[in-house]
Formats: structure tokens, sequence, C-alpha cells
């Protein structure tokens, strides 16, 4: 995703002094990456105050920002920066604290911490304990975290929530908006408990030069009696870190779109053997590389060659896939030459699609559809831990090859992380196909993981039955109330081979509301390969729990022609 390049640009500095104390238990720290790494992770900058009444918080306080520079750029890039980040802080909590158990001197490793990450136009904030984060914006200094703190009396108060304290932490998380002059400060309580609100505004408003800023800061707490370790980290935005539209489409356009190509052409050293697949977005070829190894190449239609948001999304899609690792999901492949125009490669997959497969075979028997079910939700679980939605899981987009079921095609994804990074370019939102989609991204519902979960148990209930669960009603409606309106119909009417339990477990994946389906893809394939005791005892739940908007509407309708009826009677009368 070279075309969102971040343009991100801060001026910073740092100071951590032990004050009067003879040891400096704080630690400060950040890290500011280049190239790929700072688009899709940003910089983060992080300040550790070790809890003084512990004879670990130095270690403690060290680990914990050192620990988070290192893990946090090592997450994944498709993830979301509050999980990459929560994931990252909950792993180093773990460890302080068995740290503290297995200590053979009893010391506790108790730090509190806080982060910020700028990324794009955004700011993440990660917060635990009595460290803060300020913003100065238009002269006006915030305060963006509280202090997790209890107070005993006057004089009196204890840490109530820190790194290492306990097995379960919870994190203060927000996200904010970063304005262009943005001026942040993280600060431990030897700076903040002795300089006054107002001052600390005042010195950040006078002062532009962050160095100078930072040793002015110290000698305040200083001259104000600070007893205490002292620390302050200040950044400000020079410049935002989206990318004009303009640089991406100059980016986006460096390479040119491949021509129509012809079985015998080649292009990079690639040989078109066969013409797989065209259509008015794309055109799909198998090709054979130097060494003879078949490959599958994708290149955009030309009919978009001017259209900067097709582009950014014909990018994406290799960059989806290179992310993925899973058997099940096709692997791209490095072209053997540099590319001379835009295209991707993906390996080749001899064998039919899920399509050809219902089409000459349908209904499958049910051992094998529970099976080719398993191996989806394999592939289908990968994109999801990469925080990835596929949002086009159809019957063509599946093919069986010798280590079964395998999910191609990323031209529907959704990144959790690219949505993060921002874009000039209005995105390309492509809707995976009507008949196989969730209903919730046509009536404007949330969608997520179970949005794939009822696409795929779509897939699975037409291998068995070679029809569709909703029928042909369910590719016309579009709003909330249309779907409301449509009826499950049971796989058993159409293949009396199921078993109820495992119709059962397609009807609930098969909910028209995301949140009456699984929690998770796990639970429901546990529900097909065996069946749940729970469905065994009744073979269907009563008509009040499966449609109560018509138990309802039947009974209001009852009520009034018993009204009707009996009003008759009287004037009958």
């Amino acid at each position: 995703m070279d075309h969102i390049q971040s343009s991100l640009q801060l001026d910073f500095a740092q100071l951590s002094d032990a004050g009067r104390k003879s040891e400096n238990q704080d630690t400060v720290g950040a890290r500011f990456p280049e190239g790929a790494a700072l688009t899709t992770k940003g910089v983060a900058i992080a300040i550790a105050d070790g809890v003084s009444s512990s004879e670990a918080a130095r270690q403690a306080s060290q680990t914990a920002i050192t620990g988070f520079l290192t893990d946090y750029y090592a997450t994944p890039d498709t993830w979301r920066t509050g999980q990459s980040a929560n994931r990252v802080i909950q792993s180093l909590n773990r460890y302080l604290w068995s740290q503290s158990q297995n200590s053979v001197r009893q010391e506790g490793y108790l730090t509190t911490l806080s982060i910020i990450v700028i990324k794009g136009d955004k700011l993440f904030t990660f917060h635990v304990g009595d460290s803060r984060i300020y913003r100065l914006r238009g002269g006006q200094l915030e305060l963006l975290t509280r202090d997790h703190t209890q107070k005993i009396d006057r004089r009196t108060t204890y840490l109530s929530r820190a790194m290492g304290a306990d097995l379960s932490l919870e994190v203060d998380m927000e996200t904010h908006e970063v304005e262009l002059g943005d001026v942040f400060m993280l600060s431990t309580d030897g700076l903040h408990d002795w300089v006054d609100h107002r001052t600390l505004q005042a010195q950040l408003n006078e002062q532009s030069d962050l160095n100078a800023l930072c040793h002015s800061l110290q000698q305040a707490a200083l001259n104000a009696g600070c007893d205490d370790n002292i620390s302050v980290q200040l950044a400000r935005v020079k410049q935002l870190g989206t990318a004009s539209q303009a640089d991406t489409v100059t980016v986006l356009s460096r390479l040119p779109f491949a021509p129509l190509l012809n079985t015998g052409q080649t292009i990079d050293g690639l040989t078109v053997e066969k013409i797989m697949h065209e259509s008015e977005r794309s055109q799909v070829y198998l090709v054979k590389a130097p060494d003879g190894k078949s490959l599958v190449m994708k290149t955009p239609s030309v009919n978009y060659e001017d259209d900067p948001a097709y582009i950014e999304r014909f990018v994406q899609e290799s960059w989806i896939g290179a992310r993925i690792g899973n058997r099940h999901v096709v692997r791209v492949i490095e072209p053997p030459q540099p590319r001379s125009c835009l295209y991707y490669l993906t390996e080749y997959i001899p064998g039919p699609t899920l399509s050809q497969v219902i089409r000459e075979r349908a209904p499958l028997s049910v051992s094998d559809a529970v099976e080719l079910a398993e191996q989806l939700v394999t592939g289908i679980r990968a994109l999801h831990r990469k925080d990835t939605l596929h949002q086009d899981l159809k019957p063509d987009n599946v093919v069986l090859g010798t280590q079964g079921a395998c999910l191609v095609d990323f031209g529907s994804c959704w990144v959790a992380g690219i949505q993060e990074m921002g874009s000039a370019i209005t995105p390309d939102h492509i809707l995976g196909t009507l008949d196989y989609s969730a209903p919730e991204y046509r009536y404007g519902g949330r969608t997520g993981p179970r949005s794939d979960q009822f696409s795929l148990a779509v897939l699975v209930y037409e291998m068995l039955t070679g029809k569709r669960p909703y029928g042909e009603a369910y590719g016309k409606a579009m709003s909330l109330n249309q779907f409301q309106k449509l009826s499950y119909r049971s796989a058993l009417q159409y293949n009396p081979l199921v078993p109820i339990w495992l119709d059962r477990a397609l009807e609930k994946a098969l909910h028209i509301q995301p949140a009456q389906r699984y929690d998770a893809l796990s639970e429901w394939l546990k529900d097909l390969q065996r069946p749940n005791p729970d469905w065994l005892t009744a073979k269907h739940k009563p008509l009040i729990e499966r449609h109560p908007e018509r138990v309802w509407k039947a009974a209001a309708i009852v009520g009034w022609l018993c009204v009707a009826g009996l009003a008759a009677t009287l004037m009958v009368r």
C-alpha cells in the first residue's frame, strides 16, 4: 500500500531525570519508523513511572517501555491500532505480574504506562496509572487521561491501577483527531504534581523550542520543591500523516494498465497459457513463469484506467493476500521480474470451483459438505485473525484443489488497519454478490466477522440442497423490514438426509440479525460436526421464538376479530 505513504512530521523532545532521588525509576521512549511502518503503525511515544514502593520499580518501567516499542511494531500491519497496542500491553502486564509472583525477594514489578500513537491524522492513547497525557490546542491545555488513584484522606492516595498489579488489566483507550500545530505532552507525577495546570499551559505557549521547554519544565518542578523523578515528553505536529490526493494518484499511476492479453503473449517473462475469466472489472489469466511453474495473473480492466478508487482497491488486493499465509487461502506470488504494468500473481490451484461442484453434484453428502465447511472456516479465521473480512464468499470464489477448499479473490476485503491509515481518495466500496452477502450490508447494519459467517452458511446450505435458504426474494430485499418478512426454509425440505441438529445450526448462522448468529465460527463448526444436545430434545423452537413478530400480529388480528364478532352480536341483540 505504498500509495498511502504517511507524510507525518513531528518535532519531538524528551527528558527524564532522577531529580533529588538517588535512582531514576522513570523510563521514556519513542519510535519514529520510516516507510510502510510509519503508515501502518504510526509514531509511538511512551512514558512509565515505576512504583517507588517496589524495589523492582526501575526494571518494571524499563520493561514496559522497551517491550511495547519493540512488540507493537511486530504485530500484523492489518490489525487496527487499538488491537495491536492492547495485545502488547496485556502481554507485558502478564509478564510483569508473573515476575512479581515468582520473585524470591517478593519484589513487585509495578509501573504506570501512558502511550500515544499518532497515525495519519489520528491520535490513539493508552493509559494505566497516574502518568499523564496532555494536548495543547489553540493555546488551551487539556488533560486527556485520568489518574487511576484512590484517595484515603487529605494527604494519602494510592495507585488503584498499575501494570503488573493484577493478572487482569483494564486499559483506558481513546481516539482523537489530530490537527496541525497540536502539541502533546506526556509526564510523570514528578512534574504535574508539582507544577500547576496554569503554569504548564503558560510555559507551553511561551516556549517554542521543545528541548528548552523540557528543561524549563524540569526546573519549574525543582523550584516547586519536587522530591521525585521528573520526566516529560513533548511532540508538536508539523505535518499531518494523510497524503494529498495528487500525491496518491501519482503513486498509483506509476505503472500503466496491462493490455488485453491473448494466448501465447508474454509479459515480464510470464507467458499466457489460457484466458480463465474476463469481466467488466478485471481479467484473469493462467500464465507460465520462466521456471515452468503455472501461476494465475489478475489484471485490472482498462475501463477504470482513470478511476483512482478502483486502482487503489486493485492494489489493495495483492497487499492483503500477501499477509494471510494459510493453506486454505490462495497465496500471492512475487513476479519473477519487476512489473512493467499493473497486475498481481497468485498460486495456481488446479481443480473445479465450488460453483461447478454444486452445479454437477448437489446435494452433496453431509460428510462432504461439513468437511468443506471446516476447511473454509480455517481460511476465514486466518483472515479474521488479521482483522480482515472477506465480504464476498460465494461458490465462484472457492476452488477445490488437492489440499481441499481454498478461498480466492480479495477484491471485496475490508481491512481494519487500512481503514485507519486514511486515504485522500474516496474508497471504492464493493458489495459482495447479493445472493450470498449478509443482509446488514444492504440495510446499513453493523458488519463484522458474523457477516462472513452468514455468507459461509449460505454456501453450506447450497452444498446440501442446491437451493438458497431464503429463496429468490432474498436477492431483492434491501431494507431491514423487507428482510424481516423473509422466512428461513428448512434444509430438510430439499434434502431429508440433513440431520435436524445440523439444520438448526444453519438456521442460527443464517439469522437476519447478526446478534442472533454464533459468537464464533468455531462454535458453529462444532454444531455442524456433532449434535448439539440442546437441539435433540425438540425438533423446532416454538413459533414465538422463531418469528415473534408474526405471532403478535396474528394475536392482534384474532383479538380484533373477537372484538368485531362480539360487537356484531351485541348489535343483533
